[in-house]
């Protein structure tokens, strides 16, 4: 009994002495600053030693390269000489015809002798190759159809007799007008697949007869094929419905 007087004696003087301790204000403790450690002062750094600048070098110049010596173009290789441009088709059909009409252009003397003839067929021949193909109207009056003449030597026959059989030669080209076009001068020409040229163009035929005088004339066609070489191979030339020309 008296232990249990005492215990709880004791524990009354425990709770009376924490109630005392709870009432009594506690003093706060001041906040212990903390001094940072003192930092040692580093010693001033001394500037680098100032460098001395360097002399300019002076460098020397390379020696003059002597210039190799100048070499001489090489010759080119000899070369054909460059063919000139070939004439224009009108250029060709204006020559054909104008070296034909002048074949009655020469005249006789007082003694009879031809004046120029020869000179007028030579003219013309020099348009055709040896091996020219022509064909012609007839010249002789009882024969139907055209003449064929193969060789130089045979168109070179029949220019002759155009000379000493025909005077006031005036073959023509036609003329074609159609809207603002007046008089223009149609020539077809074409590229042959073994070299040189074929042209084309109409014609009006006009010629008188040397032992008579009588006039004739017709409609035609001539085509021409030059080679390579601008001479011609092959001649074709159509006179049709040929009518004498009379006095009104």
């Amino acid at each position: 009994m008296r232990r249990l007087i005492v215990i709880f004696v004791l524990i009354l003087i425990t709770l009376v002495a924490l109630e005392f301790q709870a009432q009594t204000p506690q003093t706060p403790r001041p906040p212990q600053t903390k001094a940072p450690p003192a930092q040692t002062p580093k010693p001033p750094q001394t500037p680098p030693p100032a460098q001395t600048p360097r002399p300019p070098q002076t460098q020397t110049p390379p020696p003059a390269q002597t210039p190799p010596p100048a070499q001489t173009p090489p010759t080119p290789p000899p070369t054909a000489a460059a063919k000139p441009p070939a004439p224009e088709p009108l250029q060709l059909a204006e020559d054909w015809m104008a070296r034909l009409n002048n074949l009655s252009n020469w005249y006789l003397t007082f003694e009879g002798k031809e004046m120029g003839r020869e000179d007028l067929v030579n003219k013309m021949m020099e348009l055709y190759a040896p091996d020219v193909v022509a064909e012609v109207p007839p010249h002789d009056d009882e024969q139907i159809g055209p003449v064929i003449l193969r060789g130089r030597a045979n168109v070179q026959k029949w220019v002759d007799k155009i000379s000493r059989t025909q005077v006031k030669l005036l073959y023509i080209q036609r003329r074609q007008t159609k809207k603002q076009f007046e008089g223009t001068k149609l020539i077809y020409s074409t590229p042959l697949l073994w070299g040189g040229v074929g042209i084309s163009f109409e014609i009006i035929a006009a010629w008188s007869r040397r032992e008579d005088r009588r006039k004739f004339t017709g409609p035609g066609s001539v085509f021409l094929q030059y080679n390579a070489d601008g001479k011609i191979e092959r001649l074709r030339l159509y006179v049709r419905e040929i009518s004498e020309v009379s006095a009104l």
